[in-house]
């Protein structure tokens, strides 16, 4: 059975029940109700205040910012403004909330949502930017299911053929981002008393407000603080190709190249994290083979700090060939010759 059948079996009976009630030919949510942006789920807006400077509007939006992207509970920790550039009037934000499908005493049908805010200031305007939408699905019942916007909530997946109704399960998804969005820019509009008077068409926005937030030098870099595999952020892979990976052994930080990085798997109990070095790289391995720990960071775009450090402890080392790792669905050079090295992860750290 594949991935997607599997889940829409599992599904079938929660998403009935959520749609039931709901009308799903509400056009607010049918065609062309999701924008793209190079292929990618984005809303903007547009707000006017002709008589605020750009300085005026980014304070304002700074303390609203502040306070709507904060952590809420002990489970919803990633909502924080994770950059600020005053001189630019920009305003980046990372969130993580929850989406309530249906709720009753015998069954709670939701989905966390992650996503990134981009808040762009001008004299007399403001532009806003929501992208980078994921989704983790009833993550109590064996780790749940993960799904990125594109996948799950666009015309083709969302809609009936006709495009004249919600479809029963991706649908009650398009519902609820819309209607996220929607109260997203309408408490932004209250930020300066005035409601949306533009919606902006995805393609005409200056590019500085669709580039990924990881890639922007944080002016206020925060504190590492420990936390667990959970926490981290779904596109660590994505991270890791646009920016750097590295891996420290013995004081010794030595750059490596995105595919090296395997990931994450359980071995017995235990967290692990799968390195692939190349075999030529001689100095990486001679390092790895001759060492314990090691530690893993992954650094954004153009930054100086890592944003997340994992610290292993190496429990074994298995020479493989390419052709061993495309058998493991692992994209590899046919070329080279690969050491997968597989550590116990011990800690954790994340701006």
């Amino acid at each position: 059975m594949n991935r997607f059948l599997a889940i829409l079996l599992l599904c079938f009976p929660l998403a009935l029940a959520a749609n039931e009630t709901k009308d799903n030919t509400d056009p607010k949510y049918l065609e062309n109700a999701i924008t793209l942006v190079d292929g990618k789920v984005t809303f903007q807006q547009t707000l006017e205040a002709p008589s605020l400077s750009k300085e005026e509007l980014y304070d304002l939006f700074l303390n609203w910012a502040n306070e709507r992207f904060k952590p809420s509970n002990e489970k919803l920790e990633q909502n924080r403004v994770v950059y600020t550039n005053p001189q630019e009037g920009e305003i980046a934000a990372i969130a993580e909330e929850y989406i309530v499908f249906s709720s009753s005493a015998l069954s709670l049908d939701r989905t966390r949502i992650y996503y990134q805010f981009f808040i762009k200031t001008e004299d007399g305007r403001c532009d806003l930017t929501m992208s980078r939408i994921r989704y983790w699905y009833d993550e109590n019942r064996d780790g749940g299911e993960r799904y990125n916007a594109e996948e799950w909530i666009t015309d083709k997946m969302a809609l009936n053929k006709k495009k004249t109704k919600l479809a029963p399960i991706c649908g009650k998804f398009r519902r609820g981002t819309i209607d996220l969005k929607d109260k997203l820019f309408e408490d932004a509009a209250q930020v300066i008393g005035t409601t949306r008077t533009a919606q902006t068409p995805a393609t005409t926005l200056v590019p500085a407000s669709t580039v990924a937030i990881e890639s922007v030098p944080s002016t206020t870099p925060k504190e590492l603080q420990t936390v667990t595999i959970e926490k981290l952020p779904a596109n660590l892979s994505e991270l890791a190709a646009a920016g750097r990976i590295t891996v420290k052994v013995n004081d010794e930080e030595i750059d490596m190249k995105a595919d090296n990085w395997g990931g994450f798997g359980k071995l017995l109990t235990k967290d692990v994290a799968y390195t692939l070095v190349d075999q030529s790289r001689i100095a990486v391995n001679a390092a790895m083979e001759h060492s314990d720990n090691y530690t893993i960071s992954f650094y954004p775009k153009g930054q100086t700090q890592p944003i997340v450090v994992i610290e292993c402890k190496k429990v074994t080392a298995q020479k493989m060939t390419a052709e061993e790792l495309k058998t493991l669905n692992q994209s590899a050079d046919s070329s080279k010759n690969y050491t997968l090295y597989i550590g116990e992860i011990l800690r954790i750290q994340m701006r």
